[in-house]
């Protein structure tokens, strides 16, 4: 499933930059939506990733804010 989070500290493109690279292997369907703000990242989810997602985020520095949508 598609799920929409906001995230702290995402400010420019090389942030969303290091992101993508850093759940690339990981993860699928990863966007980041930077003209949101608070920034916006869309990622495809099955349900037993989402922690795993979640302190993936927290370790590189962009804590999630909040689930916003899920489809």
């Amino acid at each position: 499933m598609k799920i929409r989070y906001s995230v702290d500290n995402i400010h420019c493109q090389k942030c969303a930059n290091t992101i993508l690279n850093s759940l690339s292997d990981e993860f699928t369907g990863v966007e980041i939506l930077l003209d949101k703000k608070p920034r916006e990242i869309i990622v495809e989810l099955e349900v037993h990733q989402e922690q795993k997602f979640k302190d993936e985020m927290d370790d590189i520095g962009y804590p999630i804010i909040e689930e916003l949508e899920r489809n």
